[in-house]
């Protein structure tokens, strides 16, 4: 280990740091730094809580990358009082339940929050370029001729309304392919 690295570990040991990132490699090495760490019972009793992002991976990635699977150790390291948090922004339902399984995770103890990633500000667009690339003159359309600061988007009846031209333009098996697309 480095200089730097060692460095970096005693910094963390004498919580220099308010939050740590760390891989699952790192973190679930067995008998590494981390792990002796954790078992420190006076590093421990600062410790808030874990968050483990991009929670999906833990099930995707668990057969190559085993470390993943064994972050549900972390429970039997650290003290109960230790929260741990999973994130994702695509985790099925069944993924959830897999995940929670692995992580020693119980209902009774958990608190499940889903937020919709609908974006009303974003909108999924083909365009055919006409312009050289490096001019960036087809990204013209994003801002209207004349607009101004305030002004509204356009009603959600003008996307449905759209959507209804289009589908009659197309055979009937076709037509349930295009969608509109509203979040608020």
């Amino acid at each position: 280990m480095s200089y730097a690295l060692q460095a970096q570990g005693w910094a963390i040991k004498a919580l220099k740091y308010r939050a740590v990132a760390v891989s699952p490699e790192q973190i679930m090495k067995p008998n590494s730094d981390f792990e002796k760490l954790l078992k420190d019972p006076l590093f421990a009793s600062y410790l808030v809580g874990i968050i483990i992002d991009e929670a999906h991976c833990i099930m995707e990635w668990g057969e190559f990358c085993p470390e993943y699977r064994e972050l549900g150790r972390l429970r039997y390291i650290l003290p109960a009082t230790v929260s741990i948090m999973i994130a994702s922004a695509t985790l099925t339902k069944a993924s959830l339940t897999h995940t929670t399984w692995l992580l020693h995770m119980h209902a009774d103890k958990m608190v499940t929050i889903r937020r919709s990633s609908d974006r009303p500000n974003i909108k999924i667009g083909v365009r055919k370029i006409k312009y050289a690339l490096n001019s960036y003159c087809d990204l013209a359309f994003l801002i209207p001729t004349g607009w101004k600061d305030g002004n509204p988007p356009p009603p959600h009846q003008n996307a449905i309304n759209a959507t209804r031209y289009l589908r009659k333009r197309l055979p009937p098996d076709m037509q349930d392919k295009i969608k509109w697309f509203n979040a608020v």
